[in-house]
Parts: C-alpha cells; structure tokens; sequence
C-alpha cells in the first residue's frame, strides 16, 4: 500500500470469509488483530461501491442496482416522453443505465435469475427511452435501435476486452500475470492448445470452497 501512496486504516478494514452455503459452518469465526485494531468477520463487506457476501452470490449486490434503476426510471418518466429520442437516451443512459453497467463483468458466472432481474431493469429503460408499452416485445428494439447487447453478452464482452488489453500490455501487470498464453509455458508448448492461443489456467488446491 506505501508503494500505491494509500495509507493503511485498521478501523476501516473487514473481514470476509468466503464459502458456499454448506460450507459456512466450518468457517473461522474468530476476530483477526490486524494494525492494532480488532477486526470481526462479517457477513457482507462493500468494495466501490459493490457489495459482496460470503456466499459470493452478488444478491445483495443486485437488489441495489435494480431498486435503484426502477426508482430513477418512476422519476424520469414524466419528462422523458416530452425530449427527442436521442436527448431521452443520453438522460436515461446518465441515471438509470450507468448503474447496470458498473462493476457488471463481476456478475460472470451469476445465476441466471438474478441477471434476469437486471436484465427487466434494462428491457424497461428500453421502452421508456423508445415510448413502448408494459408488453411490448423489446429485444429487438433493443438490439436494432439502441444497440445494447443482452446483459450475459455484455458482461463476456467486457471480459473479453479486459482479456485482450491484458494480452496487448494494455492492463495493469497484476491482470496481465494471470493471462498467460500457453506457448509460452515451455512444458506445455507442444500441445495443441498452445497452437490455438489458449490461455494457461494455474490450478489452485484448497481445503474446502
């Protein structure tokens, strides 16, 4: 943290255990000394503005973006439908659509219902912003005239591209570490992996989780 000049603060610190549900008995419960300062684990912690749970379901991650995406959609309704299309995109794309596209490439891997409740958020803004009605089919709307892509396609695009910008020294070294091609691993340099620029996979060997 010296070498960021970020300064160490023990009082705000927290402690996440992280385990599938099953698992979460078999959890170290007890605090942590760390800087002088007692820490005790919790069950959710935030991280700009994300929250994360020891279950790492990014539920209660979800349900704040969607409140909030509804709530500002209730509040730009009434003057959006009197600005041109374009002026009602650039409005809803500042209040509503900003906050599902933050932090969403965390979401890979997430259930399918908790993007399908984003997902609503999204197909909303969509008819707000086009004049549609509750009903309306949207997807293509979506695709053809404000070219969003579904959120599972976002997120693996956002993934892809941080992957690439890793691969072309475009990235912090710390990501750019965990994008290895396989050629470059010289026991394994004669696979057929390496020949289709696969990326290394380091294993990892943990007790449980």
């Amino acid at each position: 943290m010296a070498s960021n000049r970020l300064k160490l603060n023990p009082m705000k610190t927290d402690l996440l255990w992280c385990a599938i549900r099953r698992r979460q008995h078999q959890l170290n419960r007890s605090s942590l000394v760390f800087g002088g300062a007692t820490v005790q684990p919790s069950s959710t912690v935030r991280d700009l503005g994300v929250i994360i749970d020891c279950e790492m379901s990014f539920r209660l991650y979800i349900n704040q973006p969607v409140s909030r995406c509804f709530y500002q959609l209730r509040c730009v309704k009434s003057c959006v439908k009197a600005l041109p299309t374009d002026f009602a995109r650039t409005v809803v794309n500042s209040f509503v659509t900003s906050r599902i596209d933050y932090c969403n490439c965390l979401l890979a891997g997430a259930s399918q219902y908790q993007l399908n409740r984003l997902q609503a958020a999204m197909n909303s803004t969509g008819r707000l912003i086009c004049g549609l009605n509750k009903f309306d089919r949207i997807s293509r709307v979506l695709r053809d005239r404000l070219h969003w892509l579904p959120l599972p396609q976002q997120i693996q695009y956002k993934l892809c591209l941080l992957v690439y910008k890793a691969l072309r020294g475009r990235a912090p070294r710390y990501l750019a570490d965990f994008c290895q091609p396989v050629s470059s691993v010289s026991a394994r340099s004669g696979l057929r992996s390496s020949t289709r620029s696969d990326l290394f996979i380091v294993s990892t060997a943990t007790n449980f989780g």
